[in-house]
């Protein structure tokens, strides 16, 4: 399943039941993940994210690209 950008893929995968035990972190790290992003959409950082999200088997389909 392709999914377009990293946030919106992050809170996909946490929504998965039991995803911490895939993740090998607590439980309530993964609730402590969603209160944040659903109350003011901060508190874990894109490294982190991307991290979990690899951790978790997720891989990326297309690189950043920087136009600077």
């Amino acid at each position: 399943m392709h999914i377009t950008g990293t946030r919106t893929a992050f809170l996909k995968m946490t929504a998965e039941r039991g995803v911490y035990k895939k993740l090998g972190v607590e439980r309530s790290t993964v609730a402590n993940w969603k209160k944040q992003l659903s109350e003011n959409g901060k508190g874990v950082s894109l490294d982190k994210m991307e991290e979990m999200l690899l951790k978790y088997g997720a891989s990326v389909v297309q690189e950043k690209v920087w136009d600077i």
